[in-house]
């Protein structure tokens, strides 16, 4: 049985609501719809994830956190730099246990943002 996030379903349902002007009947039923569509993207080598706060629109490559697969030695892990290929940290890919090093002036909510993001996103 697929679990669903009701509070990101609820939220959603009220922006409807507040800016489509939508009835709440109509906003669920909508929010159901696109969170039962939405699936996970395969992680193939590499992949770059916005910070949480950031807007698309104007923002240099600073405010992404990159991710890269690495396998070797029988290991597979994913390790994520910043925009200055800074290591931060790496997620070993088979337990999904996150190890992170010196965040390098990127704060620590920011980081589990980031990361949370990417399990959102990617399936590995």
């Amino acid at each position: 049985m697929k679990k669903y996030d009701l509070r990101k379903i609820m939220k959603r349902a009220w922006l409807l609501v507040k800016e489509a002007g939508m009835s709440i009947s109509s906003a669920l039923k909508k929010a159901w719809r696109e969170a039962k569509e939405m699936t996970k993207e395969k992680f193939n080598k590499c992949a770059k994830v916005l910070m949480p706060g950031y807007d698309k629109a104007c923002c240099t490559d600073s405010a992404y956190l990159y991710f890269s697969l690495w396998e070797k030695f029988g290991k597979s892990r994913i390790y994520v730099n910043d925009y200055k290929r800074r290591t931060l940290g790496f997620i070993d890919k088979n337990t999904k246990k996150v190890t992170e090093y010196d965040l390098c002036g990127v704060y620590r909510s920011e980081f589990e943002g980031v990361l949370k993001a990417f399990f959102e996103t990617y399936e590995f």
